[in-house]
């Protein structure tokens, strides 16, 4: 099983999605990680290992890999396609709509509402590397949970959604919040 840190980029973790060639619905997580990333050699030693053990005759040419080069993974024909993610590897991974991933923040609260964990923000992802031979086969990764630093990553948003302050950046600052009301005083204690 491997930790990985980086950021979270086109997620569906809160509620399983049917992927656009069909099958049956899933929970998905790509990650992304600059190519100097301490992390990459590990991984590809891991993808190497499941490679030799799945395939030992070789990998088929139209397998899927779970972590490549981001413009391997995502071609330039894609539209949300980011020529700034030449270079940077991508992990992507899912879980079975019946095994859905943990989500939780950095002291391990569990995260249920979705516009809290993003594309574009730092996370920690649990996940299992191994091979597989159905359909065309290939180095799947298995996700078990996700881990939100609450930091925005180098890039800030992925998905092109604004942030509140960008949003609404026109209205002016946010009103200051109403002074609390003073405590009422005691009542004066009876005297015998």
């Amino acid at each position: 099983m491997a930790l990985i840190k980086g950021i979270l980029s086109f997620s569906s973790i809160f509620t399983a999605t049917v992927p656009k060639a069909g099958g049956d619905p899933k929970f998905t997580a790509m990650i992304i990680m600059p190519g100097n990333d301490p992390q990459v050699p590990g991984l590809l030693a891991e993808v190497n290992a499941a490679k030799l053990n799945t395939f030992p005759s070789g990998v088929p040419g139209n397998a899927n890999i779970c972590f490549d080069l981001y413009e391997n993974k995502v071609t330039p024909d894609k539209n949300y396609y980011d020529p700034r993610l030449v270079g940077w590897y991508a992990f992507t991974c899912s879980a079975k709509a019946n095994d859905k991933p943990a989500v939780v923040d950095m002291v391990h609260t569990p995260i249920i509402d979705p516009s809290q964990v993003y594309s574009g923000m730092n996370v920690f992802v649990s996940a299992g590397i191994s091979g597989y031979v159905k359909g065309t086969g290939g180095i799947g990764g298995w996700l078990n949970g996700v881990m939100s630093t609450g930091e925005m990553g180098q890039f800030g948003r992925l998905d092109g959604k604004p942030s509140v302050e960008q949003m609404f950046a026109a209205a002016g600052a946010a009103p200051a919040a109403a002074p609390a009301p003073a405590p009422a005083a005691a009542p004066a204690a009876l005297q015998m």
